[in-house]
């Protein structure tokens, strides 16, 4: 029961906390006062938002020593937590009470990453992983959370330019997909990046599915996306696709075609992967098994070089440059269209720079010959800023374009359908056989495209494609 006592010429409050032990707080002026707030205790206790003012005095290390070993997220996920908050967050506040840390100071704190040269990109996360962990705080050890960020706060122009990014995200038309296929395998000097491009724009998948793809999921004129394969600290593990999102894609003939040319071409592609885990870890590391799409060497392939190597230098039509030991600067890609399009390509070499210096073609050791038959010409940008994540936002878009219901675009996504319209919608064959009729229209127009670009390609498995447009 809580009640006010006298306490000389102030009034204390007095209630019951939830282990039984007798609560006070004093400084009231009057009696009133003081039953208020010690009936506000017990109402608080009631609704379990009842904050112990000990509890409060926990230190943001202790409660992170509490709060992560209880977390069972993505392997990945866990690995950018423990990252944030050991880099980033502990060294600044790791020794002050969660009840004693304020939203200005953690603003404060966000900004100084940014001007100790963090992007801010980095900055924005290491606080958003402070608001996840204090968010778990609440109500047992804090009332309310200081590093939310509150709406309406802030640049406004910072967030309409986030935005605006965000709307220009690259994404590639179907002979922009063909296209970036055709370099890509050109420049890796290996077909295996032709159809996986090629799958990647026109199933949707995510980068991670298509890596994890084993053979045994291809089936018919249909693949099974119910595996993925992410990279963790130079090491790749195996699960399923993010949240759960396990779907059969239904393929357009002409891809199918290619991928079982591939799979013939390309017997037993068993990764070189032969980890052996430890006892205590229960990362599902992959261990050498059968995958659709492998590097050259039969090792998987992986996101920044992959970027760095192929993506980069094919939508932009220029090697970015490096930092660190072995710096070098940007550099255009060079080819030799002296055969079929759209060229061989050179190792990098440094771009002209009008008025500094007359032109030196790449010449020295280990470096093709200039002869009289060489044609030099570098590649033009294609689609700059392109990943393979913005082949799955023009898959999205592609699927605008053509109509195809909410539904099937939802489940080829592997995205959820909210509310009673999933409940009540349902995919029907006439819509998944549209829908493959749609794709393969988009392919056989781009490769008409593509036709009038150039008559030949270096590529074999396209050149053999368009040998019927050559005849016309």
């Amino acid at each position: 029961m809580a009640y006010a006592e006298k306490r000389g010429n102030l009034w204390r409050a007095r209630w019951r906390a939830p282990g039984g032990t007798l609560e006070s707080k004093s400084g009231f002026a009057t009696r009133k006062a003081a039953e208020a707030h010690a009936n506000d205790q017990e109402a608080a206790i009631r609704n379990d938002t009842y904050i112990d003012a000990r509890a409060g005095r926990i230190t943001l290390t202790d409660w992170v020593n509490l709060w992560f070993p209880a977390l069972d997220l993505e392997p990945t996920t866990m690995n950018n937590y423990r990252y944030m908050i050991e880099v980033h967050i502990l060294p600044v506040f790791g020794d002050r009470a969660l009840m004693s840390l304020t939203a200005e100071e953690i603003a404060i704190w966000e900004r100084k990453l940014v001007a100790s040269g963090l992007s801010r990109r980095t900055a924005h996360d290491a606080r958003s992983t402070l608001t996840t962990v204090l968010a778990d705080a609440i109500p047992r050890y804090i009332q309310a959370n200081p590093a939310a960020r509150r709406r309406g706060k802030g640049r406004k122009g910072q967030r309409r330019i986030a935005r605006i990014e965000k709307q220009r995200k690259a994404w590639a038309t179907p002979l922009q997909a063909l296209l970036v296929a055709e370099r890509a395998a050109v420049l890796s000097r290996s077909e295996t990046d032709f159809v996986m491009i090629l799958t990647l724009a026109y199933t949707g998948m995510r980068w991670s599915e298509v890596l994890g793809l084993p053979p045994d999921c291809i089936h018919g004129g249909a693949l099974d996306i119910h595996w993925k394969l992410y990279e963790l600290n130079g090491r790749f593990y195996r699960g399923r696709p993010k949240d759960g999102s396990m779907r059969t894609a239904d393929l357009p003939p002409f891809l199918g075609e290619l991928l079982a040319g591939h799979l013939e071409s390309t017997p037993g592609q068993t990764c070189t992967c032969r980890v052996q885990a430890d006892e205590n870890d229960d990362v599902d590391w992959c261990a050498g098994s059968d995958y659709v799409f492998l590097g050259p060497q039969r090792g998987h392939f992986r996101r920044s070089n992959y970027s760095e190597r192929v993506m980069r230098p094919v939508a932009d039509g220029w090697y970015p440059g490096r930092r660190g030991g072995s710096q070098r600067a940007r550099m255009p890609v060079l080819v030799n269209v002296a055969g079929h399009w759209p060229g061989k390509p050179f190792p990098p070499w440094p771009a002209a720079t009008p008025g500094v210096a007359e032109y030196q073609p790449p010449a020295g050791r280990g470096r093709p010959r200039i002869t009289e038959d060489t044609r030099l010409a570098s590649w033009l940008p294609l689609l700059p800023g392109l990943s393979p994540h913005g082949l799955r936002h023009g898959h999205q878009t592609w699927m605008d374009e053509v109509g195809t219901s909410y539904v099937l675009q939802s489940e080829r996504m592997g995205h959820e359908v909210p509310g009673m319209r999933g409940v009540y919608s349902h995919i029907s064959t006439r819509m998944r056989t549209g829908l493959v009729d749609a794709l393969q229209a988009l392919w056989a127009e781009s490769l008409e495209e593509r036709a009038r670009i150039a008559p030949h390609s270096a590529v074999a498995s396209l050149d053999a494609l368009l040998a019927d447009r050559r005849a016309c």
